[in-house]
């Protein structure tokens, strides 16, 4: 691959206003209309219209900014405080090269990688580090490559892809962006962030594959919202990791918030392993297993959310059936670091105000372990606790609530609509101290 670097012998441009430096680097490389855009968008104010934040909704940019584009067959990186273009490669399927530039280049204070809107094709991921914001526009796709086939859980052959951005620093966002895994369904992520501290996801769409779509593991601050993904293979958004050593890693102060996330082969939605964690006004349908699914997490929200048509044929369907919404103990779920201690089931959640029709279950709260013979032994001993569900509106599914395990919970002033079995509380010992109080159920 042919490739050369340019660095730029302009004068800084401190003294110049930000306006200014995109405007000027703009008309000498083409984009001068998409950084003016940009610029006007970021400001020293907040987010949001009139805020002088992004419209994508992340961070405004800080530091240091690089502009990724494709100009005359090549990828080329003009940076902000350089005021030229300091990296060129020949486009040929190799966009990380680029990206991962830029990355590299942001200071230790932060910066901002900016990438055109048009579409980069990658031929493996790019890693971003501390204090970084990537961020793109309407019309900015990342594009995976397939590296080869195999035989996944599900037992079909599919194309094995690879993981477009990795975040590995912390206080790190991601924005604006449409991820597309071009049919790849196994060992990748859009996005997989781990180890972070200071972590947001925001305003992108992932669409066309990917195994996990958007992804977390051993995180922190993690705010993961207003992202579209469609037709991920195992999961939308998770804090479970395609590869082993990402998988189940504990993550704390979570917060998944107004997503939109359809056709999944498992969970829409499933923050397993975390703790402080809310998931809040999120829009989930067609998935074939539970499509919002804690399992298991503690002290947290799952409020707000429209959860419906869970009509995908589920592959190894858990004792019980799916469900809306879920939260369990479930054996092969559990890390080292939490296994045999409290964290290893559910406990202390609240599941309020939600919308469910249209599924197995609307609400279900059960125990699964590896060996079916220590099931009676694990529903006693292993089950979730101290739960609440309560407000919810649960409408045509075969069973409305299901306890089939749990402790201490709470299931009241619920409407429960045109259910097949509105409410079914296992009976002592596997469900004790569950208190069914003013649930509101009809026929129709």
């Amino acid at each position: 691959m042919d490739s050369d670097t340019a660095r730029s012998t302009a004068s800084p441009v401190a003294a110049s206003s930000r306006r200014s430096f995109v405007g000027g680097v703009g008309a000498a490389t083409g984009l001068g209309s998409v950084f003016e855009r940009l610029a006007s968008h970021h400001g020293p104010g907040g987010n949001g219209p009139g805020n002088g934040g992004p419209e994508s909704g992340g961070p405004p940019p800080s530091g240091e900014t690089y502009h990724v584009y494709r100009s005359n067959g090549k990828y080329r990186v003009a940076s902000g405080g350089r005021g030229g273009v300091e990296f060129t490669v020949r486009a040929d399927g190799n966009a990380e090269e680029a990206f991962q530039y830029a990355f590299d280049e942001v200071p230790e204070d932060g910066g901002t990688v900016v990438a055109d809107t048009d579409e980069f094709t990658f031929g493996g991921p790019a890693e971003m580090g501390d204090a970084t914001l990537l961020t793109g526009g309407s019309g900015t796709r990342f594009v995976a490559s397939a590296t080869g086939s195999r035989v996944g859980f599900t037992e079909r052959e599919l194309d094995v892809g690879h993981d477009l951005i990795r975040v590995r620093g912390d206080d790190a966002a991601v924005t604006g962006i449409e991820f597309d895994a071009n049919g790849t369904r196994l060992d990748n992520h859009a996005i997989q962030a781990a180890g972070c501290d200071g972590l947001l996801i925001a305003d992108n769409r992932t669409v066309n594959g990917f195994q996990m779509a958007l992804s977390f593991a051993d995180c922190e601050n993690v705010v993961v919202r207003d992202n579209e993904v469609i037709d991920p293979n195992w999961y939308g958004i998770t804090s479970r990791g395609a590869r082993d050593d990402l998988d189940l890693r504990r993550s704390r102060d979570v917060l998944i918030r107004g997503n939109r996330v359809s056709d999944v082969t498992f969970n829409n939605i499933a923050p397993y392993n975390a703790a402080n964690f809310g998931v809040v006004g999120n829009v989930c349908y067609r998935g074939g297993h539970s499509l919002i699914a804690c399992s298991p997490s503690q002290q947290g929200t799952i409020v707000g959310n429209v959860c419906r048509d869970l009509e995908l044929e589920p592959i190894a369907a858990d004792p019980g059936g799916e469900a809306g919404l879920e939260i369990e103990y479930k054996e092969t779920h559990l890390s080292d670091e939490v296994a045999g201690t409290t964290d290893e089931t559910s406990l202390d959640v609240t599941v309020a105000n939600n919308h469910v029709e249209n599924c197995g279950v609307g609400f279900i709260s059960r125990t699964v372990p590896v060996d079916e013979s220590d099931e009676e032994e694990y529903r006693r001993t292993k089950r979730p606790y101290s739960f609440t569900v309560t407000g919810n509106a649960i409408n045509d599914c075969d069973t409305g609530v299901l306890v089939r395990s749990g402790a201490d919970g709470v299931v009241a002033t619920n409407a429960l609509r045109a259910n097949d079995t509105q409410i079914d509380v296992r009976e002592s010992p596997f469900a004790e101290n569950v208190r069914t109080d003013l649930n509101v159920t009809r026929d129709a």
